[in-house]
């Protein structure tokens, strides 16, 4: 028999529902029809068809073997309420995922950084206040968002930041940390860890110290950190972000990241600093950059291993995860739209899937175009009502240039925040894209990665 597990939550959508499993981070938007296949695989009517169906739901333990304990009610339950959920265009009825800039403050100062009080910077250095965050959490909970994403500046130099992850599961939020790792010690992995944290994701830049110095100041801190999560039992992954001074690092990060066993490598792309200067416009890749990470990103899904990567288990939490964030959804362009569509890619998924709060209460539908009209963080206000998430929404409408023909216009969008950095319009084309209208890519077709909204 087979049965819904205990970390699956299931959410009503309209005309289908969201699953998310807490335990491996993953999540599947389901039609009603695939709530109908669900409820028949657990009542046990559905043996091998369709088999990927299955096979993925086992492989990401959103089912599991045992007695029903409830699931059937569970899911036809849902399946009637999806029939009166309603949603804004283009987007589910709740975020998924609400970022929180738990602060604008920084122990270091990275060349790139999206988000920190420095000099130069807009950010201000302040911490959010806790009545703000126990808001957002209240909030959360009974919009049943499913994840909530603590950043800043440095999270960790928040005085209340564990309270932080404790409020948030205790209300039925998955709370997960992106840090620089340089406070992450031994006991704070622990109190991270019995505070219930879902996952640190840490900065790591390259796999040796000249590599990662190119971009981030503290790789022995960042290794510390990663042994520390290792001693307490603290879920963790790997942040990359992929540069021109260390794109030929990719392959030795992921493996780094695999023989150490973090859950997932997520490899992000370059946005615009809160300074001015030219670093945006020197380490971005350009489209022959694109092209050439394809061909690296291959090699890890097609089945080759690296002297250094673990070897693969029958169990998805001992694998590593290879993630890209939504701005570098271009990069499967080599597959068919449908294809990515029926596998959940949506590209930008701004004001769709997620929403961000600021540590002044400033919700935003990105982290990188600070645009609010809404504030003292009242996200639901800002899903249903904002004009600038309207204007995010109708970006299909609104594209010019190659985009605006392109059939992966849906699935992609591009990314605003560059876009605008490199002096274009909001509704112009990515100039990055790797893509060639018309012909195919040179990479080998990729396998689809986990797309990290």
């Amino acid at each position: 028999m087979t049965t819904l597990s205990p970390y699956t939550i299931i959410r009503p959508e309209p005309d289908g529902a969201l699953l998310f499993q807490q335990e491996t981070a993953e999540t599947a938007l389901l039609d009603l029809e695939g709530l109908d296949a669900l409820y028949f695989l657990l009542e046990g009517g559905l043996r091998e068809y369709p088999v990927l169906f299955v096979k993925y739901l086992r492989d990401q333990q959103f089912v599991v073997p045992g007695p029903s304990d409830g699931a059937l009610e569970t899911v036809e339950r849902v399946r009637d309420v999806a029939r009166q959920t309603t949603a804004p265009p283009r987007s589910l009825a709740a975020p998924e995922t609400i970022h929180f800039s738990v602060t604008g403050r920084c122990d270091q100062a990275c060349t790139g950084c999206f988000y920190s009080a420095r000099p130069g910077s807009a950010v201000a250095a302040q911490d959010a206040p806790w009545p703000l965050f126990e808001r957002v959490i209240l909030e959360a909970e009974q919009a049943r968002v499913l994840q909530i994403a603590l950043g800043g500046g440095e999270p960790l130099l928040h005085p209340r930041l564990v309270d932080m992850v404790r409020l948030a599961r205790e209300h039925s939020v998955v709370p997960n940390l992106t840090t620089n790792g340089n406070l992450l010690t031994r006991e704070m992995a622990h109190a991270l860890k019995e505070a219930g944290l879902g996952q640190a994701q840490i900065s790591l830049n390259g796999a040796d110290e000249a590599v990662n110095a190119r971009t981030r100041p503290n790789f022995a801190a960042t290794m510390q950190a990663i042994e520390n999560c290792r001693a307490a039992g603290l879920r963790w992954g790997l942040n990359f972000l992929v540069t021109r001074s260390n794109l030929a690092a990719l392959e030795t990060v992921v493996a780094l990241g695999r023989r150490l066993g973090a859950a997932s490598v997520n490899i992000l792309r370059p946005k615009p600093p809160t300074t001015t200067g030219v670093w945006l416009e020197r380490e971005s890749l350009d489209r022959t950059g694109y092209r050439a990470m394809q061909k690296v990103l291959h090699k890890f899904l097609d089945g080759r291993r690296s002297p250094d990567r673990a070897p693969e288990t029958s169990n998805p939490q001992s694998q590593t995860r290879l993630t890209l964030d939504a701005s570098l959804s271009f990069l499967l362009t080599d597959q068919p739209p449908d294809h990515l569509y029926r596998s959940g890619v949506w590209g930008c998924c701004a004001a769709r899937k997620f929403v961000t709060v600021t540590q002044d209460g400033a919700v935003l539908p990105c982290s990188h175009v600070r645009w609010s009209d809404v504030g003292e963080g009242d996200f639901m206000h800002a899903w249903w009502q904002s004009e600038v998430f309207a204007w995010f929404r109708e970006q299909e409408e609104m594209m010019r240039g190659l985009c605006r023909a392109c059939p992966y216009l849906e699935l992609c969008k591009g990314c605003r925040a560059v876009v605008m950095a490199f002096g274009g319009d909001f509704a112009d084309s990515d100039p990055h894209c790797p893509f060639q209208r018309g012909q195919p890519n040179s990479p080998p077709r990729l396998e689809i990665l986990s797309v990290l909204w």
